[in-house]
């Protein structure tokens, strides 16, 4: 029998989780519950799997006693089942980004050592093949010193608007460039020291999404490593992906640079093959498992706070229209 793993949060990625649990895509562990506010939705998806479903983590826990729980609640509602899961002594996966404001993540992290409770951030990225080859270069020295990032994550219009029921609640920042910030941080190990950000809004209003359709962002690293960062969230219907994703890290000695639009792998063997899926999130997963069993944290809470207070800076910024520190 594998590790049970109980999902708050029955949205998209916790969907998606439940399903991969269920179906043993993550040996080593299995679905022990799913929990949302909305009891209709956790019913839906625990009915799916032949789970029982809970309106709250606190039932949930004290009745199912899991291993560990996956946290999949929207964005800026990571907070309340982080710390009852700490206070259950449970281990949890959260989602990113780990909170929307420093006060939430600062609190988090906080209970996590309080209560000698193991967490992860879940920047699944860290885990995607051509990150992973890019780290090992950084590691090796083939990169050199960094000098500068550059990165786009943008989605589809349908991304927003007919797949996240709460994307009025978060931004394009929050949801998407936030896998980015925290890739430069992982790859370079610089901390961000200002940001300065621009923005646009308007087609995502007019369609009922109450929030930016795209934000571009300056930042400035500690030992001069700078970064250039965009996501949008209102690319055509038409685009050939619905993820659009660049990724290049320039330094003193060579470049990594990804392109992850095209399914993130190319392949040239006896012929040549862009397969259509390259899925990680097993990796990603086992290594989570790994650090329940003590092993090192692949992303540890403090990481998704630098995440959250560099993030925070640059919302300050959209809103006042001058550089902030982080």
């Amino acid at each position: 029998m594998g590790k049970r793993i109980a999902i708050v949060g029955a949205g998209t990625m916790g969907a998606r989780y439940a399903s991969l649990l269920a179906d043993g895509e993550f040996p080593g562990a299995e679905l022990a519950a799913v929990a949302d506010l909305d009891g209709e939705l956790a019913g839906r998806v625990a009915a799916q799997h032949g789970v029982s479903a809970y309106a709250g983590a606190s039932e949930m826990l004290r009745r199912e006693h899991p291993d560990a729980v996956y946290i999949a609640t929207p964005d800026s509602l990571h907070r309340e089942p982080a710390l009852i899961a700490f206070a259950a002594g449970v281990p949890a996966l959260i989602e990113k980004p780990l909170a929307t404001t420093v006060v939430d993540a600062e609190a988090i992290v906080a209970a996590a050592a309080r209560m000698g409770v193991r967490a992860e951030v879940n920047f699944s990225n860290r885990w995607n093949p051509p990150f992973v080859a890019a780290k090992a270069a950084v590691s090796a020295g083939q990169i050199g010193a960094p000098v500068t990032v550059t990165a786009r994550l943008n989605n589809t219009v349908a991304s927003p608007r007919d797949r996240l029921r709460w994307a009025s609640r978060t931004t394009p920042a929050w949801f998407l460039m936030s896998h980015c910030l925290d890739l430069a941080h992982w790859l370079h190990g610089r901390r961000a020291l200002s940001v300065y950000a621009l923005g646009r809004r308007g087609l995502l209003d007019s369609l009922g999404v109450e929030t930016w359709d795209t934000v571009q962002a300056a930042l400035t690293y500690d030992g001069g490593t700078t970064g250039l960062f965009e996501s949008t969230w209102i690319l055509p219907e038409s685009h050939p992906s619905p993820i659009e994703f660049e990724f290049r890290l320039i330094g003193t000695k060579g470049a990594a640079t990804i392109d992850t639009t095209q399914q993130m792998l190319r392949l040239a063997t006896d012929r040549y093959a862009t397969p259509p899926v390259l899925a990680w999130a097993p990796q990603r997963f086992a290594a989570f498992l790994r650090m329940l069993d003590g092993a090192e944290a692949g992303c540890p809470l403090e990481d998704g706070l630098e995440n959250t207070r560099t993030l925070v800076a640059l919302h300050r910024s959209l809103e006042s229209g001058a550089v902030e520190q982080v």
